[in-house]
């Protein structure tokens, strides 16, 4: 049985909780956050991970929402040897960034930085396509987004970053799931070019992304810490012959396999769950990253775009160090 310490806040502890709680071979010893989140689930709360780490025989960490959010429980995590799940981004600044994959690189512990988005059905079928030659050689990828947003929605939720200093880094900080899909689809990506307005309503990002093999991806973020615009996301792949596009009005369409109606996904197999599901694998088999830290991208993405902001010029992600 694989302990897992929970941390974050109110509803995401509870969504993650209950679903470990489905899976065969993991129990939850743990929780750092929110005591009413925490009494539901029925597990003790500690003030931080270190005091989880010592007062359980937790073997992974699992932090509901951006690692760069939970700056201290990442850090806690790789000081003991524990490896950590944490939605991208897991750094907003160069420094941080490098700290991380040396810390994970150089210890026993490592990081699952991957966004639920990879383990949804609709990007996963998306992704499939492309690699079927649906669309041929990627032209342009186009994705517009408004986000985030609470509640139970259809979508990955956005915890964590209204914290971040300035509208730039939070544009930024939701974008980076669209570069991890984006890469994970289309292969790596070379240089980012942003641009970050503020409006009376809303903030808005305008991204443009160039692959290493050829084609490009444009990506509009629109945020809004007061009052948060209705969730709502479009994507379009288009390329030499052919062209792939959803928009969430019509989101069933992606519930169909052939002629047949897919189900809908229980908790322990809609995005999130396959995303933490994947995490107690990797410390079943004792499979981390590799390399310390994985994916990187979705990070050096989001830093990239932020400096790209301020310098008004591309970067290439290869100038985010590691």
């Amino acid at each position: 049985m694989h302990g897992i310490v929970v941390v974050g806040r109110g509803p995401a502890v509870q969504a993650h909780a209950s679903r470990y709680e489905r899976f065969d071979g993991v129990t939850v010893c743990g929780v750092v956050g929110e005591t009413d989140a925490a009494s539901s689930i029925e597990v003790p709360t500690h003030s931080s991970v270190v005091s989880a780490l010592s007062e359980t025989d937790a073997e992974g960490v699992d932090v509901c929402g951006p690692g760069f959010d939970f700056a201290e429980a990442v850090d806690d995590a790789l000081d003991a040897g524990v490896p950590v799940r944490c939605d991208p981004p897991f750094a907003l600044h160069e420094r941080r960034f490098d700290a991380v994959v040396s810390e994970a690189t150089d210890g026993d512990g490592w990081v699952l930085a991957t966004s639920p988005h990879r383990f949804s059905r609709l990007y996963e079928q998306l992704r499939s396509a492309v690699e079927k030659g649906s669309i041929g050689d990627v032209g342009v990828a186009r994705v517009k987004r408004t986000a985030p947003f609470d509640g139970s929605g259809w979508n990955v939720t956005y915890d964590g970053v209204a914290g971040v200093d300035g509208y730039e880094g939070v544009l930024c900080a939701i974008a980076a799931h669209d570069v991890d899909i984006l890469e994970w689809t289309f292969g790596p990506i070379e240089r980012a070019f942003a641009r970050a307005r503020a409006g009376d309503r809303y903030d808005t990002l305008h991204a443009m992304l160039a692959f290493r093999d050829g084609g490009r991806a444009t990506v509009e973020v629109t945020w809004c810490g007061a009052s948060a615009p209705s969730p709502h996301v479009e994507v379009e792949y288009s390329g030499s012959h052919g062209r792939l596009d959803f928009e969430d009005g019509t989101r069933s369409a992606a519930l169909w396999e052939g002629a047949e109606p897919l189900s809908v996904d229980p908790p322990e197999d809609d995005c999130c769950g396959r995303s933490l599901r994947a995490f107690a694998d990797a410390l079943r088999d004792d499979e981390g990253a590799s390399d310390g830290v994985g994916p990187t991208a979705s990070t050096r993405g989001a830093i990239a775009l932020r400096r790209s902001i301020e310098k008004g010029r591309p970067v290439p992600l290869a100038e985010v160090s590691e």
